[in-house]
């Protein structure tokens, strides 16, 4: 096996992190981010977009926008929440009110990144979410 294959197979078994945000530059700087720490990473432009795809890509983890185009990211935890398990969540936002936002939504246990941040907060968020326990709702 050559080195571009060992390397193939390691990506192969990373975790999948989905990224959602609608700012397309926010988009991919966070893909980036990512995935020079080695993640395999999907984005998406919207919720809806990830929800199209969700049941092919089984992401271990999502990044979302909390503030979204049509469906937000705390009203997509909510739909995903409905079935039989939930991935890690880290929220980003641009919204000063999200984390207490989140928090009147029972959601202000997932980590909440307001940007601008530095990206070692974002990689120690998502390998912190990585670490938890996959989140099952009955």
């Amino acid at each position: 096996m050559g080195p571009g294959r060992a390397i193939a197979s390691r990506a192969e078994h990373s975790p999948m992190v989905a990224v959602v945000e609608d700012d397309a530059a926010a988009r991919r700087a966070l893909s980036r981010m990512l995935r020079a720490r080695g993640l395999r990473i999907s984005s998406f432009s919207s919720a809806e977009e990830l929800l199209q795809a969700y049941a092919d890509l089984r992401p271990s983890c999502l990044v979302l926008d909390v503030v979204l185009p049509g469906m937000s990211g705390p009203d997509l935890v909510e739909a995903l929440s409905a079935g039989a398990g939930l991935p890690r969540v880290v929220f980003v936002s641009g919204h000063i009110d999200a984390p207490a936002m989140l928090k009147r939504r029972g959601m202000g246990h997932f980590p909440c990144l307001q940007k601008p941040f530095e990206p070692a907060l974002l990689i120690e968020a998502v390998s912190r979410a990585l670490g938890q326990p996959r989140k099952n709702h009955a």
